[in-house]
């Protein structure tokens, strides 16, 4: 974000540390991780955090001449579990699963209007290279979303549910010598229609209708 720009490194011991949460929230964050490599080909790793944050928040129903403000209590959840295995030298494939569950209590809720939320999603991928340059992937992901939506200070609060399958493909080509790269990328391939919560609107995971990107890169 252009306003929110630091020379901070934005991660500590691999966990980010840089969120673009509300103006003045104070934030504890916990985590741990581990990675092992298996053999040459096959990689896996697990991690976990946990957010505990206290949110600054405008009181509008107290009848004042002044703004009131409160602090209201947040807890994050997410988890990581992924595998990666080369199995050749022309193919890379890779399994993950995350978890999210986001608890926001009953004071307020954020830009994303998330009370409570709870998300499970299996990803599954491949990649296939060509000595004369040309490549492609496949990802494909399942996800089931649980939570409860909308503003406390604005009832009513909407409890929904949904699960499906999206999936990405792409294709693409290396120029010799290492001059760049062409590719074109279609994101959500099939325009699934869903009900789906990103838990961070700024960097959407998932696109909600069929997405096409062309992309050129050269190197000089």
């Amino acid at each position: 974000l252009i306003a929110d720009q630091t020379i901070e490194p934005t991660q500590v011991a691999g966990f980010n540390q840089f969120f673009d949460d509300v103006p003045g929230t104070d934030t504890w964050t916990y985590g741990g991780a581990i990675d092992h490599k298996f053999s040459g080909s096959l990689f896996a790793g697990v991690e976990f955090y946990k957010r505990d944050l206290e949110v600054p928040y405008e009181d509008i129903l107290v009848a004042s001449p002044t703004p009131q403000f409160r602090d209201t209590s947040w807890e994050e959840y997410v988890g990581r579990a992924y595998l990666y295995w080369a199995p050749f030298s022309w193919l890379a494939t890779s399994a993950g699963y995350q978890y999210e569950k986001f608890d926001r209590g009953d004071e307020v809720s954020g830009i994303e209007e998330i009370v409570d939320l709870e998300m499970h999603r299996i990803q599954l991928g491949g990649r296939f290279f060509l000595p004369c340059g040309f490549f492609a992937g496949l990802q494909t992901a399942y996800v089931y979303q649980d939570g409860d939506f909308g503003d406390p200070a604005a009832p009513p609060i909407v409890s929904d549910d949904d699960h499906f399958w999206v999936v990405d493909a792409g294709v693409g080509y290396r120029l010799p010598d290492r001059f760049g790269m062409l590719s074109i990328e279609a994101k959500n391939l099939f325009d699934e229609s869903f009900k789906f919560q990103d838990t961070d609107p700024a960097k959407p995971t998932i696109a909600p209708e069929r997405l096409v990107l062309g992309r050129i890169t050269l190197a000089f």
